[in-house]
């Protein structure tokens, strides 16, 4: 299928055009190049496309003014937020973190770019991103929301404001009271684990944000967190830790298949639930079978470079399914090369593969309730438990597991399993101090 005609648009810029920086035009051609569908007839209604649509009239210059310089700092949040979860992000993250604050230090434009920052929590990034998770308690998150507090704590370490630190206690808020909610529901356990994921990015980003100035209430909320936003963070980490930290890549394999950016709907979703991806993949219209075989060629090969990574072969299963002859179809092998089809012969895997969802998805929800059970210790952020009334848990102590195997042994019980969880070999050494389950929520 032919990529869509590009728009005509001045030649870009030089190297470092604006103030040393990359160019504006520049910048707005790499957010088309990934999210075209930004700049069609059909684009949504948004602030941050109506600034990248007007940002190629900022005036590229080697000594802008401070008010070009914010007019600049806008143009990049926009083009960071409408690229973060695409294939290609634009690489501007360090710019909005730090860079641009830091040079408003001491001018009157400090107060403007505080105001675009905290307009970021009005920015929708559903057309954008498919890791958006819906929380009845919370509202969506989404790793958005990570890139807006890290650049909320970058002004806030730039100027000191205070509305940008309660910005960001707000946020953590929200977030721990998503994950809280949805650790206590029945059945909700792969959303846990989709919050997991986000939670734990996010406090990452927030600390990318602090760079050089860790603050008691907002640093390292992933592993030292556990009295900080009832300890949600560090119970999301723990999890992630555990389950999904294989899949917590940058997916570099795909980069490489233009046709992936060409519409929305081909996002990549929160990893390793990539079997409707895969289906969609199978069967979109938007892709031709030369474009469908380089995505299952880019599949197999990150599947080769990414060992302990299990989102790919789901991927990878969902094309399967979706195909009336799935992988082995003539469709594709008319565009694979011998490697790639020789891969796809292979016994592993076609083992990993050939498992259903409905297994794989069953087994994950399993381990992550065994785990948040045995050595997470639910507890919410008034001291409440949080969970469902089916479950005997724990008030302070320790939960059903702990009662029935003795602090010494559960210890003992959590290393084994964790060891179980990440596919290591040898079992993680337990803990050997007398702690009890909430205590050890966040060790690795």
């Amino acid at each position: 299928m032919a990529e869509p005609q590009a728009r005509a648009t001045e030649p870009a810029e030089g190297r470092g055009a604006f103030g040393g920086s990359i160019g504006p035009r520049t910048l707005v051609g790499l957010v088309e190049n990934t999210a075209p569908w930004l700049f069609g007839p059909e684009a949504p209604e948004a602030p941050y496309v109506a600034i990248l649509r007007g940002g190629a009239e900022l005036a590229a210059g080697s000594e802008p003014t401070p008010a070009e310089r914010t007019d600049y700092f806008a143009l990049c949040l926009a083009a960071h937020f409408a690229s973060a979860a695409t294939f290609v992000p634009t690489d501007v993250d360090t710019k909005i973190r730090r860079a641009l604050w830091q040079d408003a230090r001491g001018s009157d434009e400090l107060p403007r770019m505080r105001e675009l920052a905290l307009g970021l929590a009005g920015w929708d990034p559903e057309p954008v991103s498919a890791r958006v998770v819906a929380s009845a308690e919370a509202g969506p998150v989404s790793g958005h929301d990570g890139e807006r507090l890290a650049v909320l704590a970058g002004g806030w370490v730039a100027s000191g404001a205070s509305e940008l630190e309660e910005a960001i206690d707000t946020e953590l808020w929200r977030e721990a009271r998503a994950f809280t909610a949805t650790a206590g529901a029945p059945g909700a356990e792969l959303e846990l684990l989709r919050l997991a994921s986000v939670l734990t990015h996010n406090a990452g980003d927030l600390m990318q944000g602090l760079a050089g100035a860790p603050h008691a209430r907002f640093a390292d909320l992933a592993r030292s967190g556990r009295e900080r936003y009832g300890g949600a963070f560090a119970r999301a980490a723990a999890l992630y830790r555990a389950l999904l930290a294989a899949d917590g890549h940058r997916n570099y394999p795909l980069r490489r298949v233009r046709a992936l950016r060409r519409d929305r709907s081909l996002l990549l979703p929160l990893a390793p639930f990539l079997d409707d991806w895969g289906e969609r993949i199978a069967r979109s219209p938007l892709l031709d079978s030369s474009e469908r075989a380089e995505v299952v060629a880019a599949l197999v090969d990150g599947c080769r470079k990414l060992p302990g990574q299990t989102a790919y072969y789901r991927a990878l299963a969902g094309i399967e399914r979706a195909l009336p002859r799935g992988l082995d179809a003539p469709e594709l092998a008319a565009h694979l090369s011998a490697a790639t089809r020789r891969a796809l012969r292979g016994a592993e895997l076609r083992r990993l593969v050939a498992v259903k969802r409905e297994s794989f998805e069953a087994s994950l929800a399993k381990r992550a309730r065994h785990l948040s059970l045995s050595s997470l210790g639910w507890v919410d952020t008034e001291a409440r438990l949080l969970a469902s009334p089916s479950r005997a848990t724990c008030t302070g102590n320790c939960d059903r597991s702990c009662a029935a195997l003795g602090r010494a042994d559960t210890r003992a019980y959590q290393s084994r399993s964790r060891a179980h969880f990440s596919g290591r070999s040898t079992p993680i050494a337990a803990p050997k101090s007398n702690v009890d389950c909430a205590t050890m929520s966040a060790i690795e």
